[in-house]
């Protein structure tokens, strides 16, 4: 991006501001600040990519509740873990969000359409998700990720409007670009989604005790969480803490499943290297 010759000198100084930070896709993105008439943008090769690769953007709506809400997010799924997760979510008639990956497309085809059958939001977390591969240009994670949009949505006749970047949107794999590949990503009306309550699922060490303490540990001071878990093959302790998260949570928090209409929790540079 390059600054155009404009007689607004404050609105270009702004500009260059946001743009040393290393936030201009964050500042813009939640707060409708429009720099087009400071800024041009180049041409990138990746943009003339995909052209299938667009969804439609919605407009964030002010969330309306009398409780806080819980955003319940599965990433790394589906597996057998997954059957688990939504037959619990059943049980208590609440509606969450899983942001799949290619989990052996396949043989788990029937749990992408049940996911969606169910009332759950799916979303994409890329189709391979090895950071080095994905994250090694902005053309690398374009041709990931429009692998599994293309796949999911043969499978469920559904286009997601949302996903989450593995790692977080800000990680040591790709740091050195995220605030393009962000910017692609949102100009082609895609809403990603960070978190702000971690179950600390994604190391290996945790109980189902442990897991369920950290999200309602995590979820009691906040009017809104997006909660960070995962349901892929080797998280039988996150399946364990799910009721006992539920029930710990269902008479203070109302759960809700995300979808491109809520205003999402995105990371700044400080949170550089967090999550999986």
């Amino acid at each position: 991006m390059v600054c155009k010759t404009t007689k607004n000198k404050a609105r270009a100084a702004e500009y260059q501001k946001h743009l040393a930070t290393g936030q201009l896709p964050q500042v813009e993105y939640l707060t409708g600040v429009d720099y087009s008439d400071v800024i041009q943008i180049p041409a990138y090769s990746y943009q003339e990519d995909y052209p299938d690769l667009y969804v439609e953007k919605s407009n964030f709506v002010k969330e309306e509740s009398d409780r806080p809400i819980v955003y319940l997010t599965f990433d790394d799924g589906p597996s057998a873990n997954t059957v688990q997760v939504l037959d619990i979510l059943k049980a208590n008639n609440i509606k969450a969000t899983f942001f799949v990956v290619n989990s052996n497309i396949e043989a788990h085809q029937q749990l992408y359409k049940r996911i969606v059958d169910e009332g759950h939001t799916l979303g994409i977390h890329t189709y391979s998700h090895q950071y080095t591969q994905i994250y090694s240009s902005v053309d690398a994670y374009l041709a990931d990720f429009n692998n599994i949009f293309q796949k999911v949505y043969e499978l469920t006749g559904v286009k997601p409007t949302i996903f989450r970047f593995p790692g977080g949107s800000i990680n040591t794999y790709n740091q050195n670009f995220y605030t393009e590949l962000i910017a692609e990503m949102l100009r082609r009306g895609f809403t990603y989604y960070d978190w702000n309550v971690s179950s600390g699922d994604a190391g290996t060490t945790y109980t189902s005790a442990a897991i369920q303490n950290a999200v309602v540990t995590g979820c009691l001071n906040k009017q809104r969480s997006i909660v960070l878990m995962h349901d892929s093959s080797t998280k039988a302790t996150t399946v364990g803490a799910l009721q006992n998260i539920i029930n710990a949570l269902k008479d203070t928090h109302e759960f809700r499943p995300l979808d491109n209409s809520v205003e999402p929790t995105v990371f700044t540079y400080k949170d550089n290297g967090v999550g999986r």
